[in-house]
């Protein structure tokens, strides 16, 4: 049965223009997909249970393009067991240790280092949704030269003080239900209700303005399994009210105060999956200057209250959300013109 269940998830994945395997320090296997251009590159990353599609969903719901036509090179990351990565020689479904920290430490240097190599650019700007947000943090607490010029992070918790019941017993569940699998098969879940809309909240949860058929394609496409790592080490936020290393020893929000790459931070204030005062936390630990930090919903000027994935996704994404993060990224360039 998993030998099918992974044939259709891979044929899910297919990836779309160019794209390249790379190997990780750690032996597992992750993918570039480029969309090419002849300025400066940025490296754009997926958060939990997701997968590159979040950038690059169709016309209209694609930072890729927006940025790819605004002449930056874009390089779009699927980490290890996520989209196009099929893992051969560790597939997914035997690795339950897979954790942020994996992810930080091995697929992300990996990815910095061959886009820098292949464009011979000196330095890179990123873009983190969600969980990739925590994975570019784990990389600078390991590697804190690492070369980034710019950052623009969406809908990244940090701080979890402020109880919340929704996500710790969502996390709760998820971890209980990894002991009997090594990956829980979220994409299936995802295209059951996307096409039958079964009586549960997750709509709710993920969006506030993703209308059809985006709403049917991302279910189908974009949702990646969970590992039985990822959420062992975020179930930990709950007992520690931040964000941990997979050995619960390291608070990354603390090596948050090191960073100096400005960084523009955006929170929904429809999310609740990332509500604005978690996310802000990582906004308030960082030592960057620049820095500054958006709440998208509609007493701040937005056209709606955005949820976790209508930041990268949703219905006004392309007008109110892409240009910020352009803006941010080439504001060096424009001063400098």
């Amino acid at each position: 049965m998993m030998h099918w269940f992974g044939i259709l998830l891979a044929l899910a994945a297919e990836p779309k223009g160019e794209v390249h395997f790379l190997t990780t320090e750690d032996g597992a296997q992750v993918a570039l997909h480029h969309r090419p251009a002849d300025g400066p590159p940025v490296l754009l990353v997926h958060g939990i249970s997701s997968n590159y599609r979040c950038w690059d969903l169709e016309e209209g719901r694609s930072l890729a393009s927006t940025l790819q036509r605004a002449g930056r090179d874009v390089w779009l990351l699927d980490l290890r067991g996520h989209g196009a990565t099929k893992g051969a020689k560790s597939p997914y479904w035997s690795r339950r240790g897979w954790s942020v920290d994996d992810y930080g430490r091995y697929d992300l240097p990996a990815a910095i280092d061959f886009v820098l190599k292949k464009t011979e650019a000196s330095e890179l700007d990123y873009v983190g949704h969600s969980m990739g947000g925590l994975v570019v943090t784990v990389a600078l607490a390991h590697r804190p030269e690492l070369p980034l010029d710019r950052m623009v992070i969406l809908a990244t918790p940090m701080d979890f003080t402020d109880p919340d019941l929704v996500s710790t017993w969502g996390l709760a569940l998820g971890r209980t239900l990894g002991f009997f699998s090594s990956v829980l098969p979220s994409p299936l879940a995802a295209r059951i209700h996307g096409r039958f809309r079964l009586p549960l909240p997750v709509d709710e949860m993920l969006f506030t303005d993703l209308s059809s058929p985006a709403r049917e394609r991302m279910y189908d496409e974009i949702v990646s399994p969970l590992f039985l790592g990822e959420l062992r080490q975020l179930w930990a936020t709950s007992e520690h009210a931040y964000f941990m290393d997979e050995d619960h020893e390291q608070r990354y929000i603390e090596e948050l105060s090191s960073v100096r790459v400005p960084t523009r931070v955006i929170a929904g204030r429809g999310d609740r999956i990332a509500p604005v005062d978690r996310v802000y936390g990582f906004y308030s630990a960082l030592h960057s200057a620049p820095k500054d930090f958006v709440v998208a919903g509609k007493a701040t000027g937005f056209s709606a209250d955005y949820g976790h994935l209508d930041l990268p996704l949703g219905d006004h994404a392309e007008a109110e959300i892409y240009p910020l993060v352009l803006e941010w990224l080439t504001m060096d360039e424009e001063e400098s013109k």
